[in-house]
């Protein structure tokens, strides 16, 4: 049964006070999470487990954002062939690297920004294919870790695919190609709206939406979980309008939610008539050289969670990212992200409907600057090219074409805790690496 709002703020409040669910010592510094635990810590966590004590970001969501295919049905979205070795020429210049921050005073430099508040667990640089910065704060090398909403770019890539192969047309109604959403508000919103996160629907996501009993992207959230019985096809069907009256595509109309690349995810589906996970497999994980398995996260009912919901290794994580920069023949022995996706990357987006967002003001925080525009299912798209997704709770990947470089970041940090610098560093590195 739905859960009442009375019953929602409880189990808040009750999850709030629980042991774990803020930051303490037990995982100050964030070195410590690279411990095994204790066979009654490891008991402990588990049963504490739960949408919030993921969210909250405190000592036992550092464990649960490693080890979620113990909570979650998982699908192993398998490599195929051999693993592509990165060649390592790190530069120690990175360590003490500062860029400018939107006030015009310095950051921090980023090997102490690395082990300071932000709680970042990892993080990796390449340069024309090689790895210039490999750090682990607070996991190992071999530890995986969810990708949080840096995973939108998947469902972005697949559906970015089949648009450029002609299967979908982006100004169609986004109904057309998911039946089970026809008769609803997704019968007047065209793809490319829906693409970036413009369909002029009361479904935003922010900061403080997320976690506010009650609210649609909180129900929507809590249904990975099946803790939420309403499903996900159903609650898109529920959408109302916003109430600023705003349509698809209108100034100002950028609304991030992880409602859009699910719907992306269900026309890829339909279109290919293929669940998610196969779709990764087919079109990225087999077709490069990574070393380990996607860990695809599942909902009750099977689907693949793909605005989020998946593991890998901090290396495959930068394997994926090269395959956007000119140096993806290390990776891969073909070209998955083709030229005219990248110009569906970069053009599908209308810039007024970003300026003046609550995303241009995150972006604005986290680079010092703001980008002109989004892109299909990325944050953040640069005049020189430079793409850009954040992921709750600190997770980041970093694309930049024209200087042969890209980045991730991994970490656990509560989104409220302080601005996340990672992003402006990865930006400031391939500034610096290109001269």
């Amino acid at each position: 049964m739905t859960k009442s709002l009375e019953e929602v703020q409880k189990e808040l409040a009750q999850t709030a006070a629980m042991p774990g669910n803020t930051v303490t010592e037990r995982t100050t510094p964030i070195s410590k999470a690279k411990q095994p635990l204790s066979a009654e810590e490891y008991y402990e966590i588990t049963k504490r487990f739960s949408y919030w004590g993921v969210q909250m970001a405190g000592d036992y969501s550092v464990y649960y954002n490693g080890h979620m295919s113990q909570y979650m049905h998982t699908q192993m979205v398998m490599p195929d062939g051999p693993v592509a070795e990165l060649e390592r020429a790190i530069d120690p210049r990175l360590k003490d690297l500062t860029f400018k921050k939107k006030d015009g005073t310095a950051t921090d430099k980023l090997g102490d920004f690395l082990v300071g508040p932000a709680r970042k667990q990892a993080m990796m640089m390449a340069h024309k294919g090689k790895v210039v910065l490999e750090t682990y704060p607070g996991m190992n090398p071999n530890d995986v870790h969810t990708w949080m909403s840096t995973g939108k770019t998947l469902p972005g890539l697949i559906f970015t695919q089949i648009v450029a192969e002609g299967k979908v047309k982006l100004d169609d109604m986004t109904s057309k190609y998911v039946p089970a959403l026809q008769g609803s508000l997704w019968d007047d919103i065209p793809v490319w709206a829906t693409a970036t996160m413009c369909p002029g629907l009361d479904i935003e996501e922010t900061m403080i939406s997320i976690i506010a009993p009650g609210s649609w992207i909180n129900n929507f959230h809590h249904t990975f979980l099946g803790e939420y019985d309403l499903p996900y096809i159903e609650q898109l069907r529920t959408v109302k309008r916003h109430p600023s009256g705003e349509k698809p595509g209108d100034p100002k109309s950028y609304r991030y939610s992880s409602a859009n690349p699910l719907v992306l995810q269900f026309i890829c589906e339909a279109v290919e008539k293929k669940p998610f996970g196969t779709l990764l497999q087919e079109r990225i994980w087999e077709k490069a050289g990574f070393r380990n398995p996607m860990l695809l996260h599942l909902a009750p009912d099977g689907m693949g969670v793909g605005y989020g919901m998946m593991s890998t290794t901090a290396e495959d994580m930068l394997r994926y990212a090269m395959l956007y920069t000119p140096s993806y023949d290390k990776v891969a022995s073909e070209k998955i992200i083709t030229e005219e996706m990248d110009r569906i990357y970069r053009s599908t987006a209308r810039v007024q409907t970003y300026e003046g967002s609550t995303e241009e003001g995150y972006n604005l925080d986290w680079f010092g600057h703001s980008p002109k525009s989004q892109g299909v299912m990325w944050d953040c798209v640069f005049e020189d090219g430079a793409m850009f997704k954040h992921g709750n709770m600190g997770q980041g990947i970093y694309v930049d074409p024209k200087r042969d470089f890209c980045a991730m970041g991994f970490g656990t940090a509560d989104n409220n805790a302080g601005i996340d610098y990672a992003p402006g560093f990865m930006r400031a590195a391939a500034m610096l690496l290109a001269g």
